[in-house]
């Protein structure tokens, strides 16, 4: 590759890389269409009732006139829902009358906003409350229950009637913790044998609640499922951004033809299902199982890449109730954080909601309790945590680095012998390669050593990238002008014109590190190679930028140290003679 090419790769490398941040202001506005009516359209958020077949029109009646059942049923709006409050030292749940289930969890130790910090975090389920039935013989879509708390004021009792069936239900909350346990008992007030043939079990709306920056690509909303069969749970996140059939590009997407929800239905037994957001989850656990689930989802309104709600509804098992007979069942429940420390108590996978991955998922249940234990012990909070835990890695790390330091040295003092090689040898390549090898070998330097050091960090960058990303105990952590250690610093966002989402100062300063390591680093290679290098530090500066601000602060605090590793090294002045081969 000659001079021109190299520049001309940059030139598109940057190019490309700049269109991605700035390329869509010289777009076209997408054309924003409004959402359809409720009329017009199956919303998810409300519950629809099966048609009940049409009475017989009265011929004496007046087509113009509604008969005096359609009047009855136009007039029976239902009533203000009756709200009971349960709370223990970590949460507080809403219980309402219209179909039993939650309708808000607030959790305490979780503030609303960085600016809000006085108020706990809402999970608002009013539009869908979790734990409702469906598919009930002879229930309406939306039955009303008489809701009485316990004495000991940690349960509810709740019950509804139909013609056919009593649904009584007693919710119970943990002393400790976010977990919910529902005991059902369905009774048959019938002379026949009642069929419940597809029950269904709704989990509550889960919305997107950051208001960060964010990290462009990135999927928080998802519904996660454990199969039977497999015993690996399956994450939806990177699945729902497809369900609305719109595809990549650099263009405006043409949303007139989008739907504003849309639903996939994965038809196999599971043991648990659970909706979740990017720090919050509700997982719900039927004592008798789950024959399918629904995952629907809602974009947000003038963008069909971003998944602004989403939820679930479980198909239970079908079942027969003889006459005046009775059947119970429970639901284990939790909604709360997406905290590892509690989710792995569960025997059931529970934690793998965390999205740990496969390969590096060791890496990440490591680093997030050392994380944890040093928050816990040294003051300072998170932000003086991930440079703690910086240090601890680059000291376990250290021998492979300062080998590798070392090994790039030899290989910098070797340039004129192999210089002298290329030039004896380049009509012979295969000499070339052996005499080389020779001359590596006689000087005991391992061309590959001055890589190592990059390569065996890469899993542990990955992990702790991983960690940062769905972390509960990051969110909303301060750390000198760092608002929130889980997002990119976003200063002046909405202030200055560009960049739009704020400055980050932590990438330029990473960036700079990267720089002075280079500088510092001994040279050794291909020269076109050691050119391409130094582009390296603007593209990882646009990589970066973005990325979470604890992660950013763990690659600048890796990099100074490399600096102090590299100038101590160059203070012991080794002089190296090599051998010729």
């Amino acid at each position: 590759m000659n001079k021109m090419e190299r520049i001309a790769v940059g030139v598109l490398v940057i190019a490309l890389i700049v269109w991605t941040y700035v390329g869509r202001s010289f777009l076209p506005e997408p054309e924003v269409v409004p959402e359809p009516s409720v009329d017009a359209v199956d919303v998810v958020n409300d519950e629809v009732a099966p048609a009940e077949e049409a009475p017989s029109p009265d011929p004496l009646a007046s087509p113009s006139e509604p008969t005096e059942e359609a009047a009855v049923v136009a007039e029976e709006p239902l009533p203000e829902p009756v709200v009971i409050t349960l709370a223990n030292e970590v949460f507080a749940v809403d219980f309402t009358s219209h179909g039993g289930g939650v309708a808000a969890v607030r959790l305490f130790d979780y503030a609303a906003a960085v600016d809000q910090r006085d108020v706990p975090v809402e999970l608002d389920f009013v539009d869908a409350p979790a734990l409702r039935y469906a598919g009930i013989p002879s229930f309406p879509a939306t039955p009303l229950f008489v809701l009485e708390p316990m004495q000991d004021g940690m349960g509810i009792r709740m019950t509804a009637s139909s013609d056919d069936v009593r649904l009584t239900r007693t919710v119970s909350l943990s002393t400790t913790g976010y977990g919910l346990h529902v005991h059902d008992v369905f009774e048959n007030l019938t002379d026949a044998v009642l069929s419940f043939d597809g029950p269904q079990l709704h989990a509550g709306n889960m919305e997107l609640q950051e208001a960060g920056p964010g990290m462009r690509g990135m999927s928080y909303l998802g519904v996660d499922f454990l199969p039977v069969d497999e015993r690996r749970v399956q994450h939806t996140s990177r699945r729902v951004r497809t369900y609305f059939g719109v595809g990549g590009g650099c263009g405006a997407p043409d949303l007139r033809n989008v739907p504003m929800t849309a639903s996939e239905r994965y038809e196999e037994p599971v043991v648990w299902a659970a909706v979740k957001n990017k720090f919050f989850v509700q997982i719900l656990e039927p004592v008798v199982g789950i024959d399918a689930v629904e995952v629907k989802a809602e974009r947000r309104l003038g963008d069909a890449f971003v998944v602004s709600d989403i939820r679930a509804v479980l198909d239970l098992p079908a079942w027969e109730l003889a006459p005046h007979a009775t059947q119970e069942t429970e639901i284990v429940y939790y909604a709360g954080p997406k905290k590892y420390a509690l989710l792995r108590q569960s025997e059931n996978q529970w934690a793998d909601v965390m999205e740990f991955g496969r390969f590096f998922k060791w890496i990440c249940q490591l680093l997030l309790p050392v994380l944890n234990a040093i928050e816990y012990v040294v003051p300072g909070g998170y932000g003086v945590a991930v440079i703690l835990l910086t240090i601890i890695v680059k000291l376990l790390f250290w021998p492979v680095t300062h080998k590798g330091t070392e090994s790039m040295k030899r290989m910098q003092a070797l340039q004129p012998e192999l210089k002298k090689l290329r030039e004896k040898y380049k009509k012979d390549p295969k000499k070339l390669q052996e005499k080389q090898m020779l001359l590596y070998r006689e000087n005991k330097v391992n061309p590959l050593a001055g890589c190592l050091p990059m390569v065996i960090q890469i899993p542990v960058f990955i992990g702790l990238f991983t960690v940062l990303r769905s972390a509960v105990e990051l969110r909303y952590a301060r750390f000198l002008w760092i608002a929130d250690l889980s997002e990119p610093e976003g200063l002046l966002a909405g202030v200055i014109p560009f960049p739009a989402s704020g400055l980050n100062i932590l990438p330029l300063i990473m960036t700079a590190t990267m720089v002075l390591q280079q500088k510092l680093t001994p040279s050794a290679g291909d020269p076109q190679q050691q050119k391409m290098m130094a582009f390296m530090p603007i593209m990882m500066l646009f990589i970066f930028y973005n990325m979470p601000s604890g992660l950013v602060l763990y690659w600048s605090v890796s990099q100074a140290l490399s600096i102090v590793q590299l100038y101590l090294q160059r203070r012991k002045g080794e002089g190296l003679t090599p051998v010729a081969a």
